[in-house]
């Protein structure tokens, strides 16, 4: 019998039976997110190309590519790796305060194979791992889109307050930075005091008086996001984004130094958050453009030259975002073979 938190037996659903199998619709999100990622690789790299030889910059862009180190890539693709790592153990801390505990190892596969759908618009195909989930442990849905949530909550604010610590020299973004800040604590205040949301959901129901299933699921799903918004647990959630995300700014720094435009590593916290802030909000497939455009921009400010600026970007990009979206698709034959539902014996 289900308990209190929606979970049965591994596997199953409420009613004993195996949990429906989307496979199909898998396969299908999987090739379009290849098809996406590989005509997003392609225009940004004739876009690049343009803006060089519009500057008449192409060849020494090509100059900084031939002197870098050739395992430049590399200590980017280290440094994000170190990334997913502290983001799985928050996941896998969040999943614990919601009910449910699952081994490291095994959320890895099924939180590696969410980014081989990072190709999406908001990177909302990353929520294939709440089918993982729910295909291994039965987890409702309800309770898993509470716990992605609040894993993107927590990338969210690490992301502005890496801003502001890195917002020396760039205090013009102060504003922006703060405006961004004030509507995110405004929204977390909402969700971790649910009984604002409950009501609006009762008044809403009161009203179209439809689809009552639908609002008992909402309700609930207000009641578990709450369960890791509050105290203690989005300290934690929030220590964890901040130290994961900062990892990547030192790698855009050390990228810099590599390729001799030295920069501070407060600067490059400021440029690596505010162009991933930006890239987010543009709701872009992976904060494609949006972010490139930014950093590239940002990194000009600090007197890096746009053909540095660029190589740099690129690297970068090459070794967090699309490094993990080749993991992603590497990891998601693992993840299926692991959340298949075992058969029970007779």
């Amino acid at each position: 019998m289900a308990d209190s938190r929606g979970s049965t037996e591994p596997g199953r659903g409420l009613s004993g039976t195996p949990a429906a199998d989307g496979a199909p619709a898998l396969r299908t999100a999987l090739r379009r997110a290849g098809v996406t990622a590989a005509v997003l690789a392609g225009v940004s790299l004739v876009a690049a190309i343009v803006v060089l030889a519009a500057r008449d910059d192409l060849d020494k862009a090509m100059r900084v590519l031939a002197d870098a180190p050739v395992w430049l890539v590399l200590v980017v693709v280290a440094f994000a790796t170190l990334n997913y790592v502290i983001r799985t153990w928050r996941f896998v801390y969040l999943a614990g305060h919601l009910g449910l505990r699952m081994p490291f190892w095994e959320t890895s596969a099924y939180y590696t194979a969410g980014f081989a759908l990072t190709m999406s618009p908001g990177k909302l195909g990353e929520m294939v791992r709440l089918w993982f989930l729910k295909r291994r442990f039965d987890l409702a849905y309800r309770r898993g889109l509470a716990l992605q949530l609040a894993d993107r909550i927590s990338d969210v604010y690490a992301m502005l307050l890496l801003c502001l610590a890195g917002l020396t020299g760039f205090e013009q973004y102060r504003g922006a930075v703060l405006a961004v800040l004030a509507v995110a604590a405004a929204g977390t205040l909402l969700i971790a005091r649910p009984r604002l949301l409950n009501a609006m959901l009762n008044a809403i129901y009161g009203i179209v008086r439809v689809k009552p299933r639908l609002f008992i699921q909402l309700r609930h799903m207000v009641r578990d996001t709450a369960l890791v918004m509050q105290g203690r647990v989005f300290l934690a959630s929030l220590t964890l984004g901040i130290a994961s995300w900062f990892v990547e700014a030192v790698a855009l720094w050390a990228v810099l130094h590599l390729l001799g435009a030295p920069v501070t590593l407060s600067a490059a916290t400021f440029v690596f958050g505010f162009a991933a802030v930006v890239g987010g909000l543009t709701m872009t497939p992976g904060g494609v453009g949006g972010f490139e455009i930014v950093m590239v921009m940002l990194l000009g400010l600090q007197g890096v030259p746009t053909e540095v600026a660029l190589v740099a970007t690129a690297i970068l990009r090459l070794g967090t975002v699309w490094y993990a979206t080749v993991a992603g698709f590497l990891a998601v034959p693992v993840a299926v073979r692991l959340s298949a539902p075992k058969p029970v014996a007779a």
